[in-house]
C-alpha cells in the first residue's frame, strides 16, 4: 500500500550570520510551526528561499509537499521583496498558507494599504509623499515611515516631527519618496489586534495594548525598531502588552473587532494577520498597519494574543493550514 503524504514544506527566507535580528527571527518561527506539524502527525520539513529563488523553489517542487507553510519575510534580504514567495509558489502551481499573493503585495506596501482603506473607508490617519511637505499643517505633529518594511524597521523616536523642525524637514525632504512617506502622528494609545483565520472560522483575538511604561513628556510613544527588537534598550523593557483593555463591552472594543472583520474582508486576508491602529484622545480608532503573515515566534504578539484566547500552537497552526491558496 502506497505511504500516504503527510510532507509539509515550510519555506522561509535564509538567513545569514549579519542578518539583524528582526531578519533571524524567521528561525525561531520555522521550529514552532515544525514542532506543531509534528504534534499533528505530518512530516515537517524546513526549506530556504535564498540568492537563487528559481532554483529553491524547483526544489520545493520536486519534494511533492501537500502544501507550503509560508514564512518567506524577505528575497534577497528586502522586505519589499516578500511577496516573491507566494509568488513563485503561485506560479508553479504549489499551494500555500497565509495571506494571498495579491493581498500580501497591498498590505506590504503601505501607500497601497491606506489607499484601500480610504476606498473602504477604514479609518487611517491622514498620509504625504516626502515631497509634499507645504500641505502639512503646522499644528500637527508628524512620523515619517518606510513604505515597504516591516518590524519597525528604519523607524524609531526621532522619526516623529512636526513641520517647525528645520533641521528634520531638511532631512526629510532628501528621503526617497518610492522608499518613505509622511504619515499624521496621532497622539494616544496603540492596539495591535491579531486574527486567525480557518475553515468557515474567523478570531479576532483579544486586543493588546501597547503601554508605554514611564516614557518622560516629550518621548514619543511608538512602538520603533529598539522598542521591538533591542532587549537592552529602555524602550524594550518600557514597552508593555498587556490584554486587560479595553473593557469587552465598550464602543471602542466593538468598534476594533468591527473594523479588523472589515480589513479581513476587503483585503482577502486568509490563515493569520494582525491589524495595528492608533486611538486618540476621544476614542477614534485608526489603522496604521495590516500585518499579513504577522510574526509568530514564540514570544511573538500573535501567539500571546492567541494563548490568551486559550488556543494552543497546534491549533493555531492547523487553523492557518485549514485555508490554502
Amino acid at each position: 500500500m502506497e505511504k500516504k503524504n503527510k510532507l509539509v514544506v515550510i519555506l522561509h527566507n535564509k538567513v545569514y550570520d549579519h542578518s539583524n535580528p528582526d531578519e533571524a527571527d524567521v528561525l525561531q518561527q520555522v521550529n514552532l510551526v515544525a514542532e506543531a506539524y509534528r504534534q499533528l502527525g505530518y512530516d515537517a520539513f524546513p526549506m530556504e528561499l535564498g540568492k537563487n529563488p528559481y532554483n529553491d523553489i524547483l526544489k520545493v517542487k520536486k519534494r511533492r509537499p501537500l502544501f507550503v507553510f509560508n514564512l518567506v519575510e524577505s528575497v534577497f534580504e528586502k522586505g519589499e521583496l516578500l511577496y516573491i514567495g507566494p509568488a513563485l509558489l503561485n506560479a508553479h502551481h504549489i499551494q500555500y498558507t497565509g495571506t494571498p499573493l495579491e493581498a500580501l503585495f497591498i498590505t506590504t506596501n503601505k501607500l497601497l494599504a491606506k489607499r484601500m482603506m480610504n476606498h473602504y473607508k477604514i479609518s487611517t490617519p491622514e498620509f504625504y509623499q516626502v515631497n509634499e511637505a507645504e500641505r502639512l499643517e503646522p499644528a500637527k505633529r508628524y512620523i515619517v515611515k518606510p513604505v515597504w518594511e516591516d518590524g519597525s524597521v528604519g523607524l524609531d523616536e526621532d522619526a516623529v516631527f512636526d513641520v517647525n523642525d528645520s533641521i528634520k524637514m531638511k532631512r526629510i525632504a532628501t528621503l526617497s519618496p518610492t522608499h518613505y512617506f509622511i504619515e499624521e502622528y496621532i497622539e494616544g494609545r496603540e492596539f495591535n489586534i491579531s486574527i486567525l483565520g480557518g475553515k468557515g472560522k474567523i478570531n479576532v483575538l483579544p486586543p493588546a495594548e501597547m503601554i508605554f511604561k514611564d516614557f518622560p513628556p516629550g518621548k514619543p510613544r511608538i512602538i520603533g525598531y529598539k522598542a521591538k527588537w533591542n532587549t537592552q534598550s529602555t524602550e524594550y523593557k518600557n514597552t508593555i502588552r498587556s490584554f486587560e483593555t479595553p473593557d469587552t463591552k465598550s464602543f471602542l472594543y466593538s468598534e476594533l473587532k468591527k473594523i479588523c472583520l472589515n480589513c479581513w474582508k476587503y483585503f482577502n486576508l486568509k490563515g493569520y494577520a494582525r491589524v495595528d491602529f492608533r486611538v486618540d484622545g476621544d476614542s477614534n480608532p485608526y489603522v496604521i498597519e495590516i500585518n499579513g503573515n504577522p510574526c509568530i515566534s514564540p514570544d511573538s504578539g500573535f501567539i500571546a494574543a492567541a494563548r490568551y484566547a486559550g488556543f494552543d500552537n497546534q491549533t493555531i497552526i492547523q487553523r492557518i493550514s485549514e485555508e490554502l491558496n
